[in-house]
């Protein structure tokens, strides 16, 4: 395997993880990142062409891991992901300041040609496999504007927004309801003289935290993520109606606390007067389901409605004047400035052969004859309108370069993206550990399928995906169909974790508690990360493919964040009692 050559693009989370589990296995893996740092968008950076977190992000997802706070700051984030690079000693293998521009194959058609630009200039490269580290964030996507030449004032996509130093004594109109947006106007309210924040539709906003303090996440352990998956996938109709009413219900509460404190009223009075503000003055309800996209994680923005730091408009329309805009309801707004945080266009032309769409009446094409299709004037609206797809396989693996090619880069999960990227890299790592070691008889499960199989069901997913478009147009590119993709994940990486434990109606886990409660309390009541990816041997003899690496630490790891999970719980809920006292 040594002599196999793979470039990893982009070095976020899933290119760092997708570089050390290739190394491990014994790759000759190389990792390009355009820019100076690794980390991907966590890495804060001035380019107005990158996207980045700002300096005041914090995520939206708790970690519990040592000396980090449950929720880390962008600048936390970026130093840990050094310290991963460090540590496994990948940075000897990365290339900075290399921009990989397009992977086409070669001639012989053996290998991939990877276009590189960098300070020396522009080269071609022979990789042997590719992974697509790349993230799905870098081209803005932008609303129609017939009338924007006539506006003088500032007009800018999210992407450029680096700091609110520019926007000091002006008024602002920010554009959309998503984490970027809501983050984008909670910095401009300490600056602007006016934040307006313009949305079509409402938004699910739901705090990190439960009422008493504690993550709202951590309550959402292995087993039942287990079981959610499962009756989503049996019963998608009652879940969803579930998860949308748990949330919203959350949403409603969260909005309570922010609620001036009356003496005498009750606390249903509360959450009644809260639901009027979130359903009637801001227009966060009806919003589109849980079932088509993710929340959005807040715990300021709805405080900031409610003291009127940030005034909620109908959606953008268009321009209207020098500082005029247009709104849905054809009111106009004066501002001096207008920040777009509408999201990014699914973009796959850094490699032109890829198969996009085929399925569910749209015709098959590759990524090169989409752009030459797009360059023509004359393009049915329909069928610009509607998104192309591409074809990959549990959202990986084209089928057509299943053995060659991965991309890490398009699924959006219902868990820790960091997590699941790793989990993604351990699996394709093995797969193709397998296959260039010969050991792939020797594999009961966790292979590839066939070619027509996986192309079988990537179009079962395409049809699937395109009928809830049809429904709700928020649908998330990407979203997965969590029920068979862990799974697929987890034999395909060979943890051994789905054997060990499963969803209460499954019957397995009951070994686990009977041999070890303590270990079967850590994963089954405890916050959920990696470190129980690599907890259980399933390759005793190191077969290539087999099944990845064990870490020896990863019992201690486990159960230093289940101890530091429940110090926060117990110090969260005393301070809750206290304040409630």
């Amino acid at each position: 395997m040594e002599n196999t050559k793979i470039a990893v693009v982009g070095l976020g989370p899933a290119g760092l993880s997708a570089l050390k589990s290739l190394c491990e296995e014994g790759f000759d893996a190389i990792g390009f990142e355009r820019r100076s740092e690794l980390g991907g968008l966590w890495s804060f950076s001035d380019d107005l062409t990158y996207t980045s977190v700002l300096n005041e992000t914090v995520c939206n997802v708790s970690k519990f891991v040592v000396d980090y706070p449950p929720y880390p700051t962008s600048g936390q984030v970026a130093d840990y992901f050094n310290s991963y690079a460090r540590h496994f000693n990948l940075l000897e293998r990365i290339r900075f300041r290399t921009t990989v521009n397009r992977v086409t194959r070669s001639a012989s058609g053996n290998t991939w040609d990877v276009h590189i630009t960098s300070p020396d200039g522009d080269a071609v490269y022979s990789f042997d496999k590719v992974v697509f580290g790349h993230g799905c964030e870098s081209t803005p996507t932008w609303p129609p504007m017939p009338n924007k030449d006539k506006f003088k004032g500032i007009l800018m996509h999210s992407q450029a927004f680096k700091s609110p130093e520019p926007f000091r004594g002006k008024r602002v109109l920010v554009v959309g309801i998503g984490n970027t947006a809501c983050d984008v106007s909670l910095v401009l309210r300490r600056h602007a003289t006016k934040v307006y924040q313009a949305y079509r539709r409402g938004r699910i906003l739901v705090s990190r935290y439960l009422d008493n303090g504690i993550p709202m996440d951590t309550q959402l352990p292995w087993p039942l993520m287990r079981l959610k998956y499962f009756l989503d996938d049996k019963f998608p109709w009652l879940m969803t109606r579930l998860a949308d009413k748990m949330l919203m219900s959350k949403m409603i509460s969260d909005a309570a606390r922010s609620e001036p404190a009356a003496p005498g009223l009750p606390g249903s009075e509360t959450l009644k007067q809260a639901e009027r503000r979130v359903r009637d003055d801001w227009r966060l309800l009806p919003a589109p389901s849980m079932a088509h996209t993710h929340p959005a994680v807040q715990e300021d923005f709805i405080p900031a409605l409610r003291e009127g730091d940030i005034v909620p408009l109908q959606g953008f329309k268009d321009f209207a004047g020098e500082y005029q805009v247009l709104l849905q309801d054809d009111t106009i707004v004066e501002v001096d400035a207008v920040i777009f945080c509408t999201g990014y266009d699914l973009d796959f032309t850094i490699m032109p052969e890829m198969d996009m769409d085929g399925a569910a009446g749209m015709p098959l094409a590759c990524q090169q004859e989409l752009m030459d299709r797009d360059n023509v004037t004359k393009v049915d609206q329909d069928d610009r309108r509607k998104p192309h797809l591409p074809r990959l396989f549990q959202m990986i693996f084209p089928p057509r370069w299943a053995s060659s090619i991965a991309f890490l880069s398009w699924m959006a999960p219902q868990e820790n993206v960091w997590c699941v990227c790793e989990l993604a890299s351990m699996a394709v790592a093995q797969i193709w550990a397998a296959e260039a070691a010969g050991s792939v008889a020797e594999r009961s499960r966790g292979l590839l399928p066939s070619a027509e199989e996986m192309n079988a069901q990537v179009d079962a997913y395409h049809a699937w995906w395109r009928g809830e478009w049809e429904q709700d147009q928020s649908m998330r590119s990407g979203y997965v169909r969590a029920y068979s993709f862990y799974r697929s994940l987890h034999d395909a990486a060979g943890t051994g974790l789905y054997d060990q434990l499963d969803h209460m109606l499954s019957g397995r886990g009951w070994g686990l508690w009977w041999r070890d409660r303590e270990l079967w309390t850590w994963l089954a009541k405890g916050p959920m990360n990696s470190y129980s990816w690599r907890l259980f041997e399933t390759n005793p003899k190191g077969v290539p493919g087999r099944g990845r690496r064990t870490w020896a630490g990863a019992r201690k790891a486990l159960r230093e964040a289940y101890e530091d999970y429940e110090d926060f719980r117990h110090r969260a809920e005393a301070r809750h009692k206290q304040s409630e006292g």
